[in-house]
């Protein structure tokens, strides 16, 4: 390591040392929030009947499968990261997460297209 470089480094760390010790205050200090508290089955079995939703329609909005809905209500697995995340966010603010729940998809609804049958051509006689 160059003497320069090494003095980077050194004035560096002598900054972070007086804003420790409350002697500067032109650094900025960033604080992360804590990491969301765990949730028992029942209680994210009771966050979805809150919303009235079933557990396909509760998967749906957050994005998850049916079966880790389940799975999570049953206790065979816990909901952890962005999932237990967006949860703790559904039970503080359920307007947000579950906004389009219950209402009506836009505009006319329309059936997949039945795909026609066809028949496979005949062989031609030689």
């Amino acid at each position: 390591m160059r003497d320069e470089e090494f003095q980077i480094l050194l004035q560096g760390v002598k900054e972070a040392v007086e804003h420790y010790h409350g002697l500067r205050h032109d650094l900025r200090t960033t604080i992360l929030p804590g990491r969301p508290e765990p949730m028992e089955p029942a209680e994210v079995r009771a966050l979805r009947e809150r919303t009235g939703a079933s557990q396909a329609f509760f998967a749906h909005a957050l994005n998850v499968s049916t079966k880790t809905v389940q799975a999570w209500e049953s206790g065979a697995r816990t909901p952890d990261g962005g999932n237990l995340k967006l949860l703790r966010l559904a039970e503080a603010h359920p307007e947000i997460v579950f906004e389009h729940l219950h209402e009506p998809p836009p505009g006319p609804v329309q059936q997949p297209a039945k795909p026609r049958r066809t028949r496979k051509p005949r062989p031609q006689p030689v």
